[in-house]
């Protein structure tokens, strides 16, 4: 059964679509922020951590204690936390080498940190020997499972409870990470910066998610620059 030639050599295959990003705008961040001030601390943090690091959801309840440099204000992304139903909740490595990278936080982010560890630590004391210490910062609390990891599906289950609960539009994970960069490249933030911050492997990833951002942002330098060079003079 044997064809001598590629039947599909001559068709032309179809080219993908890249999806538009998710992220919220000024308004809508004010909003959770806002919102977020009445939920648990646990959520508080990690939905914090979610917007400020723009990091995926895997490496955000793949963090533990030990990768947060209290001294330096920074975090270290080097775990992602997976599910499979054969494996359950496992510990991989971060998506690409570059995906390993120190996250910068503001002071802000620091100081609900500490005081989410005074709050981890006494909720771990309470639970006593039926604690598990895995050293997550995000764990369950269900019977026989205190203190192991967060699924990571979770946090999308929670989040829509959270939106429900305040009014607010739909809520993803990855919408943060979105939201992150959309904020910095509106800031004029330095494009190999954002990449970084990202864990991209390349700036052109970079660039090609969010060039509908970089062109809004490209028409508003336009205006900018007409401001300073063209109207001043003008007005």
């Amino acid at each position: 059964m044997i064809i001598p030639f590629n039947p599909a050599s001559k068709a032309t295959p179809p080219r993908s679509k890249r999806k538009k990003v998710n992220y919220f705008d000024y308004d809508e961040v004010e909003k959770i922020v806002k919102s977020l001030k009445d939920e648990p601390i646990k959520w508080q943090t990690l939905v914090n951590l979610l917007l400020i690091t723009g990091a995926r959801r895997g490496e955000i309840v793949g963090l533990k204690w030990d990768a947060i440099d209290w001294e330096k204000n920074r975090i270290f992304i080097h775990v992602n936390l997976l599910y499979s139903t054969d494996r359950g909740i496992y510990e991989d490595t971060t998506k690409t080498e570059e995906s390993e990278r120190y996250i910068a936080l503001p002071e802000e982010t620091m100081e609900m940190l500490r005081a989410y560890r005074k709050w981890y630590i006494k909720t771990s004391t309470e639970f006593g020997s039926r604690w598990n210490n895995t050293g997550f910062l995000f764990f369950q609390d269900k019977s026989g499972n205190e203190g192991k990891p967060m699924h990571p599906d979770t946090v999308n289950q929670w989040l829509r409870s959270f939106a429900q609960r305040h009014g607010l539009g739909h809520i993803n994970p990855h919408a943060f990470r979105h939201t992150m960069a959309s904020l910095l490249l509106h800031g004029n933030m330095d494009i190999g910066a954002i990449s970084k911050r990202l864990g991209h492997a390349k700036i052109s990833t970079t660039l090609d998610i969010y060039s509908h951002i970089l062109k809004e942002s490209d028409e508003q330098s336009a205006e900018t620059i007409a401001d300073i060079v063209l109207r001043k003079e003008m007005a």
